[in-house]
C-alpha cells in the first residue's frame, strides 16, 4: 500500500512537470495544487506559444500511452470535449514501444501453460502492431492455420488504474477550484475514460464481440472476420485466425476493386447500424483490410456499439430531418435523444440547426459531409446543455470513419444515388404495415394505449380534484442543496460554541499559578482537536467527493466481477 502511495506520488510530479513544462502551470496554481501538495510553485510559464488544444495533445503524448488512448477516445467525443481539443487529439498516434520476447512468453506461458515455441508450430518475435494496450504476434499452429496473437501488456491494469486515480483527483480538484472547468465536467470526462478503457482491456470481452459479428454476419458474404481460437485465448491473450489482404494506401482509388471495396463497405455499416444494432466503434483504415474479391476484412473489436430499435428509429427520422431540411424535427428529436441538464430553448436550438442546415446544404445532396454534418449536430447539442447518448456519438465516428475510408477508394461515387436504395428499404421497413416488427405497427399500438389511456388517467384527476385529494409535489434541487448547506453551517456553528465553552470554562483553571487540574488540560485539549478537524474538512472536502463503494469496485475489478458479487450476495440473503 505504502509503494503505491509513493509511486502515484512520484507519478502525480512528473505529471505536474509535464503541465507546467507546457504552459498549464497558471491552471495548477489556480486550483491550488502546488500548495496541497508542499511544492514550491514554478516561476517558469513554460510553452505557451502554440495553441492551447495543441499543447493539451503534447501532454499527453509525452505522458506515455496511458494518456495517449485517453486523448484518442475523447477524440471521439465531442460531447464532452472542445471542438477544437477533438481536432488537435486526432493527431494522436498510439505507438507504444514493442516489450521483449522474454515478456511475451511469460504471458503466453502464464496464460495457456506452455511457452509459445511448445504451443506454436512457428512464432514471430518482432510484432506487426504495437499499442499501448496490447501488441499483435503473428503465429502458425501445429495444424498449419496462420493466427495473430494479441498479448495484453504486463502490467497495464496497474499501470492505468494508477493512472486513473491520479486524474479523478485532479478532475475533482479541477471541478471544486476552476469555475470555468464545470462547462466540460472534468470527472465526468475521466469517469467515461475509465468506462472505454476498461471495456478494451477485456480481451474476453473482445471475442466475444468477435463471436457476435460472426453470428451476425453469417450468411453474408461481403465482411471477413477473424475467429477467436478459444483453446489457445486466455485472460491476456487472444487468438484469432489471421485476416488477409490489403491496406487502404496498397488500394488503386477509383479502380474496379477500389469501387467494389466502397460498395461492399457502405452495405457492413448499413446492416450493422440498422439491421443488427450492433456495429464496429472504430474502423479507421489501420482496422481494415481489403481482399482481392472486393471483400472488406475487419479487425480489433475493442470498441463496439448497441442500438436498441429506437435509437434505430430515431437515426432514420435525424436522417429524415436532414434531407428534408427540417430543423424543427431535429430540434425535437435531439431534445428526445439526450440527457438535459439544465432547461433547454427549443427554439433557439431549432433556429441554431437551421442555420447549420442552411451552410452544410447549400449544395447537393451527393456532396454534403455526412461525418461533418452529424459533428456539427452534436456540438449544438452541447451548446444548448443537451448531453447525447454514447450510442450517438460512436455512431458519429464511426460513420466519419466509414465516410473518409469510401471517399478515399471511390471519389467519383455518388452517395445520393447509391444510399437511395437503403432509404427506401429504412422506409418500408418502418411503415410497412404487414411486418409485425414494422414502426408503423408499433407507433399505432402506442398510440391506441395512449388513446385508451387518457380518459381514464383525466377522469381520476378530475375526480381527485373535485374530492380535494389531489397533491403536486414540487421539487427543486437547489433547495435541497441549500437546506444541506444550512445544516451544515448549522453544525459548524454548534461545534464552534462547544470549542469556545470548553476554552472559556478551562482558562481559570489554566491561569492558576499553583495547580492546573488535567480536567482544564482536556478541555483545551479537545477544543484544539474540534479546531483542527473543522479546518481540515474544510480544505479538505473539495478533494474527496463520494464515491460509492460499487463505482469503487467496478474501478479496481471490473464492472463483470462486482454483477457477480452483488448476486452472489444476493443469493445468500
Amino acid at each position: 500500500m505504502l509503494k503505491e502511495a509513493v509511486g502515484d506520488l512520484n507519478r502525480m510530479r512528473q505529471i505536474l512537470q509535464v503541465l507546467v513544462k507546457h504552459g498549464f502551470g497558471d491552471m495548477l496554481g489556480r486550483a491550488r495544487l502546488f500548495e496541497r501538495l508542499g511544492l514550491s510553485e514554478p516561476t517558469d510559464p513554460g510553452e505557451r506559444e502554440a495553441e492551447p488544444a495543441k499543447r493539451m495533445a503534447r501532454v499527453l503524448c509525452e505522458l506515455g500511452p496511458t494518456f495517449i488512448k485517453m486523448g484518442q477516445l475523447l477524440s471521439a467525443r465531442p460531447d464532452l470535449i472542445p471542438d477544437a481539443y477533438v481536432d488537435a487529439l486526432r493527431e494522436l498516434q498510439d505507438r507504444a514501444p514493442a516489450i521483449s520476447y522474454a515478456q511475451v512468453a511469460k504471458v503466453i506461458t502464464d496464460n495457456l501453460g506452455k511457452a509459445p515455441d511448445e504451443i506454436f508450430a512457428e512464432f514471430e518475435r518482432e510484432p506487426v502492431a504495437s499499442a499501448s494496450i496490447a501488441q499483435v504476434h503473428r503465429a502458425v499452429t501445429r495444424d498449419g492455420q496462420t493466427v495473430a496473437v494479441k498479448i495484453k501488456r504486463p502490467g497495464i491494469e496497474h499501470t492505468v488504474r494508477s493512472d486513473l486515480d491520479i486524474l479523478y483527483y485532479l478532475a475533482n480538484l479541477m471541478e471544486a477550484m476552476i469555475e470555468e472547468s464545470g462547462l466540460y465536467n472534468p470527472v465526468g470526462v475521466v469517469r467515461e475514460f475509465d468506462r472505454a478503457i476498461g471495456l478494451e482491456m477485456n480481451l474476453q470481452r473482445e471475442a466475444d464481440n468477435i463471436n457476435q459479428f460472426r453470428v451476425n454476419f453469417a450468411k453474408r458474404d461481403m465482411l471477413v472476420l477473424p475467429e477467436p481460437m478459444e483453446a489457445l485465448c486466455g485472460k491476456e491473450v487472444l487468438t484469432m485466425s489471421w485476416v488477409e489482404g490489403v491496406h487502404l494506401e496498397e488500394m488503386e482509388a477509383g479502380s474496379e476493386l477500389a469501387q467494389k471495396a466502397a460498395l461492399n463497405l457502405i452495405e457492413i455499416s448499413y446492416l450493422q447500424i440498422f439491421e443488427d444494432g450492433f456495429f464496429h466503434a472504430d474502423p479507421h483504415p489501420g482496422n481494415l483490410r481489403f481482399l482481392s474479391d472486393g471483400r472488406v476484412g475487419l479487425l480489433d473489436f475493442g470498441q463496439v456499439g448497441k442500438l436498441t430499435s429506437g435509437m434505430r428509429s430515431s437515426l432514420v427520422l435525424l436522417g429524415l430531418g436532414v434531407v428534408l431540411r427540417e430543423p424543427d424535427t431535429l430540434a425535437r428529436l435531439v431534445y428526445k435523444i439526450g440527457v438535459k441538464s439544465q432547461r433547454v430553448d427549443l427554439g433557439k436550438l431549432k433556429d441554431d440547426l437551421a442555420k447549420m442546415l442552411e451552410g452544410s446544404l447549400e449544395k447537393t445532396l451527393g456532396e454534403v459531409n455526412t461525418g461533418e454534418l452529424l459533428r456539427k449536430i452534436i456540438d449544438l447539442s452541447v451548446h444548448h446543455s443537451v448531453r447525447i447518448p454514447t450510442e450517438y456519438v460512436l455512431i458519429s465516428k464511426a460513420t466519419c470513419a466509414i465516410d473518409g475510408t469510401v471517399r478515399r477508394l471511390f471519389p467519383d461515387l455518388d452517395p445520393a444515388e447509391v444510399t437511395a436504395p437503403y432509404v427506401r428499404k429504412l422506409m418500408s421497413d418502418r411503415f410497412n404495415i404487414e411486418d409485425m416488427r414494422g414502426g408503423l405497427l408499433r407507433s399505432a399500438l402506442q398510440l391506441s394505449s395512449f388513446l385508451n389511456d387518457v380518459p381514464q388517467q383525466l377522469s381520476q384527476i378530475l375526480l381527485d380534484l373535485e374530492g380535494g385529494r389531489l397533491s403536486v409535489n414540487v421539487r427543486d434541487p437547489e433547495t435541497a442543496k441549500l437546506t444541506r448547506v444550512l445544516r451544515g453551517t448549522g453544525m459548524e456553528i454548534f461545534w464552534g460554541l462547544v470549542a469556545a465553552g470548553l476554552i472559556a470554562g478551562s482558562l481559570p483553571a489554566l491561569m492558576d499559578p499553583v495547580n492546573t487540574p488535567t480536567a482544564a488540560v482536556v478541555a483545551m485539549g479537545s477544543a484544539a482537536a474540534i479546531a483542527f478537524f473543522a479546518t481540515s474538512r474544510y480544505f479538505l472536502k473539495p478533494i474527496f467527493r463520494k464515491l460509492r463503494l460499487r463505482d469503487w469496485l467496478e474501478r479496481r475489478w471490473g464492472e463483470d466481477s462486482v454483477e457477480e458479487c452483488c448476486k452472489e450476495d444476493e443469493a445468500k440473503h
